[in-house]
């Protein structure tokens, strides 16, 4: 009778740390995507595939997205500048995953002057907008549609982050803790040491 009475004390106790860790990295999650939280719940769902607010555009007229990318190039428009970007997918934290993944193309707005040099191409940079439409572009020889976006939140990712080697780091938490300059700015312990580093 006391084995089993012992046996189901550890059991119980396995399922809480299994739930207290989750629950951390639930928060650890949250607490380390690079839109602010206000902005996220105004957003449409990540679960809506970027096909479908290319094929359905009017339905997601106003509506905020996140998004995220490579740049292709950058115009400014007195004013304005423009961001065009080659779509990928978003990973844990809202960094864009391998351009392979891409699913389309995407423009986006943004007030002010942005330097060309700054935001270049092949940069990564992740952004939330309202849809405001779709336009059809030309660009050697080809036309594409692109989504078009004014910006709310643009976030550009640091250079650096691309540049060491796999294996290069000590530790999950290695240079800058859990926030770093937007959160962990190698990668964080999903990519750190492994394909967070290179693209």
């Amino acid at each position: 009778m006391r084995f089993w009475q012992e046996l189901s004390k550890t059991v119980a106790a396995r399922l809480l740390v299994r739930w207290v860790l989750a629950a951390g990295l639930a928060v650890m999650l949250c607490s380390c995507a690079v839109i602010s939280r206000d902005v996220r719940q105004q957003a449409v769902p990540s679960s809506v595939p970027f096909q479908a607010l290319m094929q359905d555009t009017d339905a997601y007229l106003g509506k905020v997205v996140i998004l995220g990318g490579y740049i292709i190039r950058t115009v400014n428009r007195g004013e304005q500048t423009d961001i065009y970007v080659l779509e990928a997918p978003l990973r844990l934290g809202e960094e864009p995953a391998s351009r392979d993944k891409s699913r389309g193309r995407f423009v986006v707005t943004v007030n002010g002057f942005l330097d060309p040099e700054v935001y270049r191409r092949d940069r990564l940079v992740t952004v939330a907008g309202k849809v405001t439409g779709k336009v059809e572009l030309e660009q050697e020889g080809h036309r594409y549609q692109y989504l078009k976006l004014d910006s709310v939140e643009t976030y550009l990712w640091p250079e650096y982050r691309r540049s060491r080697p796999y294996g290069s780091c000590t530790g999950p938490w290695f240079y800058g803790g859990f926030y770093g300059s937007a959160y962990w700015p190698y990668g964080g312990p999903w990519g750190g040491c492994g394909p967070g580093w290179r693209y």
